[in-house]
């Protein structure tokens, strides 16, 4: 049976989300690296399936914050 091209991708995002879920501990950055693809291109697979992560880090504001404290 022919693969279609929209087949062969759906399955290659399968891949690529199997990993974003199996593997939290690895960064969009890494797991792209590991298939050849960009970060960007993690991600929007990710949303796609609907399994992106929480952003961590520094919240929007608290550069503004501390610099007010500080003066």
């Amino acid at each position: 049976m022919p693969k279609t091209y929209k087949h062969i991708i759906r399955t290659f995002h399968e891949h690529v989300r199997d990993a974003i879920v199996s593997r939290p501990d690895l960064s969009y950055g890494q797991i792209a690296k590991q298939f050849g693809i960009s970060e960007v291109t993690v991600y929007t697979i990710a949303v796609e399936f609907g399994v992106s992560r929480i952003k961590t880090g520094p919240k929007p504001g608290w550069l503004k914050k501390t610099q007010k404290e500080a003066v």
